[in-house]
């Protein structure tokens, strides 16, 4: 049965039941239907009316819940990442004195640098200074970060000056490995010191 026809039946038996009613009474009904059907139909048309804003509402409400949730996260990482700056500032001083002793690269015009003024303060002249070989990519791979090269370094004075340079250079802010040292008298008869050296170096 076609909905139509249900509805005619529907009022039809509407129609003879207030037939029978006096005027009054029916008019009473025929209100309070009108009331009824009447709030029906906002609530009806009410809530498809509503329900796309509700559906609206709640996606934002999800999307300003995961907005906070990232929020918070990059709050909190904001606030590890100063509380690393903080240490970092109080390490510096002494990550300073780490890569002098050791520094991120081989630096060997520095390293040069410091063994001329090495000398000149031994008040020794220095006669040779060469350095080695440097091989920053092994063909044996190794997880040691510390790599080295080496280095000669001849040098001429009097005894308390060669053996003052010799004391100086083992001794600096570098980090300096001694593989072998020679003493002797050259032709003029002033002392030598001949070095063989080792420097280290990060390879980061």
């Amino acid at each position: 049965m076609k909905i139509k026809e249900i509805i005619n039946q529907v009022n039809t038996a509407i129609q003879k039941q207030l037939g029978l009613l006096s005027g009054q009474d029916r008019n009473k009904i025929i209100s309070y239907l009108y009331i009824v059907l009447t709030l029906f139909a906002v609530s009806f048309f009410g809530f498809f009316a509503i329900a796309p804003t509700l559906s609206t509402i709640s996606t934002l409400n999800k999307q300003y819940l995961d907005s906070r949730l990232v929020y918070e996260s990059l709050r909190t990482k904001l606030s590890s990442l100063q509380s690393l700056d903080v240490q970092h500032k109080q390490m510096e001083p002494e990550l300073n004195i780490i890569y002098s002793a050791i520094p991120k690269t081989t630096k060997i015009p520095q390293l040069t640098r410091q063994i001329e003024n090495i000398a000149a303060e031994s008040n020794v002249q220095i006669t040779r200074l060469s350095f080695g070989t440097i091989e920053i990519y092994p063909n044996v791979k190794t997880t040691d970060p510390v790599y080295s090269y080496t280095f000669s370094v001849a040098v001429s004075g009097s005894d308390p000056d060669v053996n003052s340079f010799l004391s100086n250079i083992i001794s600096f802010d570098r980090i300096i490995g001694v593989d072998r040292v020679a003493t002797g008298l050259d032709e003029k008869n002033k002392f030598t010191a001949a070095i063989t050296g080792r420097a280290y170096f990060l390879n980061n």
